[in-house]
């Protein structure tokens, strides 16, 4: 019996040619609810590994058109066999009776993407059929605007039992408007990739939605495939999944924004420049702590920790969106009133750090600084921007704290390469903590003379961010350097009592 998620290729099923039976809701003009396929970059530059094997995640994507793309399978009893319909999302009322072998099991539905691997002489080195499971894992669906929840609504799999499987009475499977679900997500830990033995230098891949579901679920023809350029580079410099520009950018926009500004959110969450007080966050940093000393390559440094605070009443959120092929995303605050939006406001951008992060991160959260006995600014941290995570508890006494557990509900989403969203999450009551290391925020004390400065870790430093209260957001912490080059050490007295130097958790 059915374990956990499993890859299945799958032939076409006769059954799937048969049209489905339309069920047209009465009095109702619209159209039904359907899908289409999207690139979020349409060229990738990637390395290959040992024996020539690339292993690529094309970015390719499906997200509903018109409405909430929503499918029940369901049974009224166990005498009964199961039904496959394609549902409205606000009424229940059947749209599509569809053939209930076109599932592949509780895996999703059959044979529904194509994909082909073409080298540059044309000749196809690598081609599957892929069933498609709407629901997505939390972790590989992307928010692509704000014309649908601030959450995803539906469930995270295809199958939510495992030894109880022969009880299923009914499963709903789908995709909210505004959202995406790759069309390679197998789960676990292949996390969509395709791999081969890249012998030459380019290559295609092709992504199809097989004809017969483009006439089942009435697709565009022009929706239902997408193309993605690869280049295959063996110096160990390449970059790994760089995005390059290109001209399709109308293949990345979300339903009902502008071709050209996919990253634009939608206007029914309306712009807000005196948001309701109580839907802000309220930002306050605790004094820098862990202070140490390190030398390396004739360098002195001081690395430190540094934790921010939301003490609340709202909660902050930060989404990003990207269009095709952009380098950056624009970042947008959301306020909230009992966990539903109510305005948003532009706050900035993200921008992706390759490398050790390998994530997004939303620029200008805090600014850490050196000052002088005078308070003077002697060094600023080369430490600007963050992936926003609850990563502390530390206070839960406030009005609207979090209880529960880390973002549960807006869970943060720091991403990868190939992300067309982020959301960046401080819940009320919590925290998140960066440790200042060397090569990444430490201050470069090398030329400094021993002698008395301070350490100041100021929040929302540009005022970008919408807070209830920014007389808080600045606190500094007294040290004293002393030493010779080479075996500097730091002396940091105690703050408000507390000896923040010790290592000990509960001391």
């Amino acid at each position: 019996m059915p374990t956990g998620r499993r890859h299945r290729v799958a032939p076409i099923a006769a059954a799937i040619v048969a049209v489905a039976t339309f069920i047209a809701p009465t009095g109702s003009a619209e159209p039904i609810p359907s899908v289409r396929l999207f690139a979020a970059s349409t060229h990738l530059r990637v390395q290959s590994g040992g024996n020539d094997v690339v292993s690529v995640d094309p970015g390719i994507y499906i997200t509903p058109t018109g409405d909430d793309f929503e499918l029940h399978v369901s049974r009224s009893n166990y005498d009964t066999p199961f039904t496959f319909e394609q549902v409205d999302p606000d009424t229940g009322a059947i749209l599509r009776s569809l053939p209930l072998d076109s599932r592949d099991g509780w895996f999703g539905l059959k044979g529904f993407v194509h994909y082909e691997v073409v080298d540059a002489h044309g000749a196809v080195v690598k081609r599957e059929a892929l069933s498609f499971c709407p629901n997505a894992h939390p972790w590989q669906r992307e928010r692509i605007s704000d014309e649908g929840p601030l959450s995803p609504r539906y469930p995270r799999d295809c199958l939510l039992a495992d030894w109880a499987t022969r009880f299923i009475k009914g499963m709903v499977w789908g995709i909210d408007l505004g959202w995406a679900s790759p069309v390679i997500n197998r789960g676990g830990y292949y996390e969509g990739r395709i791999s081969w033995k890249a012998e030459r230098r380019s290559y295609t891949i092709r992504v199809y939605i097989d004809p017969s579901w483009v006439r089942l679920l009435s697709i565009e023809p022009a929706d239902a495939s997408r193309e993605v350029q690869v280049t295959v580079a063996r110096s160990k410099t390449a970059a790994h999944h760089a995005a390059v520009a290109s001209s399709d950018a109308a293949s990345a926009v979300a339903p009902s924004i502008p071709s050209d500004a996919p990253s634009a959110p939608d206007p029914r969450v309306p712009i807000q420049t005196n948001p309701n007080p109580a839907s802000l966050p309220d930002l306050t940093p605790a004094p820098a702590y862990f202070m140490r000393t390190r030398q390396r390559d004739g360098h002195d440094y001081l690395t430190f920790a540094s934790t921010e605070l939301n003490q609340g009443p709202g909660t902050l959120v930060v989404d990003g969106f990207r269009g095709t092929d952009d380098r950056s995303m624009d970042a947008f605050q959301y306020f909230l009133i009992d966990g539903e939006p109510i305005g948003r406001a532009p706050v900035g951008e993200l921008e992706f750090h390759a490398g050790r992060h390998n994530h997004w991160h939303f620029q200008q959260f805090a600014l850490y600084s050196l000052l002088d006995a005078e308070s003077k600014h002697v060094i600023v941290s080369d430490k600007q921007s963050w992936c926003l995570v609850n990563t502390d508890a530390l206070d839960l006494t406030v009005p609207n704290a979090n209880l529960t557990t880390r973002g549960l509900e807006l869970r943060t989403s720091c991403g990868g390469p190939k992300a067309l969203w982020i959301r960046e999450v401080l819940d009320v009551g919590w925290a998140d903590t960066y440790g200042q290391g060397v090569g990444s925020g430490a201050f470069d004390i090398t030329d400094l003379r021993n002698g008395t400065y301070y350490v100041r870790v100021q929040v929302n430093p540009l005022g970008s961010l919408f807070e209830a209260d920014t007389s808080n957001n600045v606190q500094d912490r007294l040290i004293r350097l002393r030493g010779r080059p080479g075996h500097r050490r730091v002396i940091v007295p105690q703050w408000h009592g507390i000896d923040t130097e010790n290592t000990c958790d509960y001391c």
